[in-house]
């Protein structure tokens, strides 16, 4: 069992570099678009993910 839990932290870790990567294609994709600065688009993603977050937390609650 103890294989199996680090096979899915170590799954998690993947997902997560995957994700920040898609994310700051995105962000540099909007930045270009847009032609706003890239931090800015950057924070905004942030927030509206911490936003989520909270949302799906709360409905798990």
């Amino acid at each position: 069992m103890y294989s199996d839990l680090e096979e899915l932290k170590e799954l998690l870790l993947v997902t997560q570099a995957h994700l920040r990567v898609l994310e700051q294609l995105e962000a540099e994709r909007i930045a270009k678009e847009t032609g706003q600065p890239l931090r800015l688009i950057e924070q905004r993603i942030q927030t509206l993910a911490e936003e989520i977050l909270d949302i799906v937390r709360e409905e798990n609650s």
